[in-house]
C-alpha cells in the first residue's frame, strides 16, 4: 500500500466500505435509470472492483452551464476497477444540461435543495435519490465549472477569495463527528499538492477554498443547502466540490483538470481503477433511425431530409453518435426537449435537433406534405369490366354482381403505404389483414348491416388507410 498522511488514514480505516454490501458481485457493474427519455433522465452507474474497498461517489451535472464537471464525470462509468467502488451520476440535472442553465425555472438551482425533506418536484426527487446514494459512499465529489480563479488574497477581480474556479471546496477545514475527526483540508491540499505537479501554468493551478459553511460568520450561507454540506453532516462522509474555471481556454483544459483532481483523490482512498483517456473528440451525430407509422425504422443522415404527409407517425428509435451518454433529440414544435422514443403526430414541417448535453450536434429536416384527398382515384371492376370514382363518391351495383378492388390512386405518395378496406367484407385468409384489394367480392353475400352506412345493407364504405389514419372514403351502393 502507497504510504498516505498517516491521520488521514486513521480516518479512512475507520470508515471503509460502509454503503456496500460484500456479497456484491466483483468485478461487475450496475446502470440504474430514472425518468427515461424524460428532459429529466437520471442514469447512475455502480462499478464494483474485484477487491473490497472504499466507495466514492462521483455527481457531475448537478448545474447545467458547467460542461467539464459532466463531461468529466462522463469518462468513468466505463472503468475496470481493481480495488474499491465507483458511483457515478455524470448528469443529475440533465434538463438544465439540455438548456445550458444553471437550474430550471422556478425549481431553481438542484445544489440548494438539499435542505428540505419532502420532494414536490422532479428535481425534488432526483435530490433524494442522490442522498440515498450518499448513503451507500465513503466520498463524495461533486464537479462544477465556476467562475474566475480562486486565491486566498485579492489579487484582481478575476483572482480573489469570492471566485470559485480552479479550486477544491470543503464546507469545513475538520469536521467532527461521533466517531471520527476528518480531516477535510489536510485530504484536500494533499490532493492538490499532486495535481499541481501536472498543470504547466502556475495560473491554473489548484487552491484550497474553506466556505466555513457552519460557521455563525460564514461568507456564504448558501452552502448550507449544498450537496456537499448534506453528505458531510448527514452521513458523516468527506465530502468536496471540484471546481475547474469557467475562464480556462477551451472545455478540454477543464476536463482535464477535473480528472486530474478525482484521480488523485481516488488514490488516496485506495480505489484503483484504470485511469480513462483524458481525450476530448467533437461530438457529432452520425444518423437517426426514424420509424413512420410504426413501420420498421429508416436511417436518415445527419442533415438528412425526410419526406412525410400531415398526419404521419414518428418515432426516432436510435441516435447514433462518436458519444453515448448525453444525447437527447427535440422534434421542434412538438413533444418535450426530449423527443426519444416518443411517438408523435406531425401537421406541419419541422425539424429534429439533436444534443449532446447542451450542444447542438446534428439535425433532420422533415418535410411535411398535405395530401389532397380530394385527388385521390378508385380503380373498381365491376363484372369484368373498370370503373373509376373519386374520393366521396359512390359507384352503384346490382346485388349479384361481382367486383374487385383493383386499386388507389394518390397524388404524391405510392398507394403499397396505404390499406384499402371494402367495411362488412372478409377475404378467405386465416388473419384479416384489412387490406381487401384484388379479391373477388359477390355483391350478394355483402350482409353485414351493422358495417353499412345506415344499418340498411344497401351502402357499403370504401376506407383508405395510412396507418391508422383514414384519409379517404368512397361507396358502393347495392340496388336489389
Amino acid at each position: 500500500m502507497r504510504k498516505i498522511n498517516f491521520y488521514i488514514l486513521l480516518i479512512f480505516l475507520s470508515f471503509v466500505s460502509v454503503g456496500i454490501s460484500e456479497d456484491i458481485k466483483r468485478p461487475s457493474r450496475k446502470h440504474i435509470m430514472y425518468f427515461e427519455n424524460t428532459p429529466n433522465e437520471l442514469n447512475i452507474y455502480k462499478l464494483y472492483g474485484r477487491f473490497v474497498g472504499n466507495t466514492v461517489f462521483i455527481l457531475g451535472g448537478i448545474q447545467g452551464d458547467e460542461p467539464g464537471g459532466f463531461m468529466s464525470a462522463d469518462l468513468y462509468p466505463n472503468l475496470q476497477l481493481e480495488t474499491g467502488n465507483l458511483i457515478v451520476v455524470p448528469r443529475a440535472n440533465f434538463h438544465s444540461i439540455i438548456r445550458n442553465e444553471r437550474g430550471i425555472g422556478i425549481n431553481g438551482d438542484m445544489n440548494r435543495r438539499f435542505d428540505t425533506d419532502t420532494p414536490k418536484d422532479i428535481e425534488g426527487q432526483i435530490v433524494e435519490i442522490i442522498k440515498k446514494l450518499m448513503a451507500e459512499s465513503d466520498l463524495f465529489l461533486n464537479l462544477h465549472d465556476g467562475w474566475g480563479f480562486y486565491s486566498d488574497v485579492w489579487v484582481d477581480d478575476m483572482r480573489n477569495p469570492k471566485r470559485f474556479g480552479q479550486s477544491v471546496i470543503a464546507d469545513a477545514s475538520t469536521y467532527i463527528t461521533e466517531t471520527d475527526v476528518l480531516g477535510l483540508e489536510s485530504m484536500a491540499r494533499e490532493v492538490i499538492s499532486k495535481v499541481n505537479k501536472k498543470i504547466e501554468d502556475e495560473s491554473h493551478y489548484f487552491h484550497f477554498m474553506n466556505t466555513n459553511t457552519l460557521a455563525p460568520d460564514t461568507e456564504f450561507p448558501e452552502q448550507l443547502k449544498s450537496a456537499t454540506c448534506y453528505a458531510l453532516t448527514q452521513f458523516g462522509i468527506p465530502a468536496f466540490g471540484i471546481e475547474s474555471s469557467k475562464n480556462l481556454k477551451n472545455l478540454e483544459l477543464k476536463i482535464r483538470y477535473h480528472n486530474y483532481v478525482i484521480n488523485e483523490f481516488l488514490e488516496l482512498v485506495e480505489v484503483e481503477p484504470e485511469h480513462p483517456a483524458i481525450i476530448y473528440e467533437p461530438p457529432q451525430l452520425i444518423y437517426l433511425l426514424i420509424s413512420v407509422n410504426k413501420n420498421d425504422p429508416r436511417l436518415v443522415d445527419n442533415n438528412g431530409t425526410i419526406h412525410l404527409f400531415a398526419g404521419d407517425e414518428i418515432k426516432v428509435t436510435h441516435i447514433e453518435s462518436n458519444y453515448e451518454r448525453g444525447l437527447s433529440c427535440d422534434i421542434i414544435g412538438v413533444g418535450t426537449e426530449q423527443d426519444f422514443q416518443k411517438t408523435v403526430v406531425l401537421d406541419k414541417s419541422t425539424s429534429i435537433i439533436v444534443k449532446k448535453d447542451s450542444k447542438i450536434i446534428g439535425r433532420i429536416i422533415i418535410n411535411v406534405d398535405t395530401l389532397n384527398c380530394e385527388l385521390i382515384t378508385y380503380i373498381l371492376e365491376v363484372n369484368g369490366k373498370n370503373n373509376a370514382i373519386l374520393h366521396g363518391q359512390t359507384l352503384r351495383v346490382k346485388r349479384g354482381d361481382r367486383i374487385r378492388i383493383r386499386n388507389v390512386i394518390l397524388e404524391g405518395i405510392s398507394s403499397s403505404q396505404v390499406n384499402v378496406n371494402l367495411k362488412g367484407y372478409v377475404p378467405p385468409l386465416s388473419y384479416n389483414t384489412g387490406e381487401d384489394r384484388n379479391y373477388l367480392i359477390n355483391t350478394s353475400k355483402l350482409n353485414w348491416k351493422k358495417y353499412s352506412i345506415y344499418g340498411k345493407g344497401k351502402v357499403y364504405p370504401i376506407v383508405v388507410l395510412k396507418g391508422e389514419k383514414e384519409i379517404s372514403r368512397a361507396f358502393i351502393y347495392i340496388k336489389g
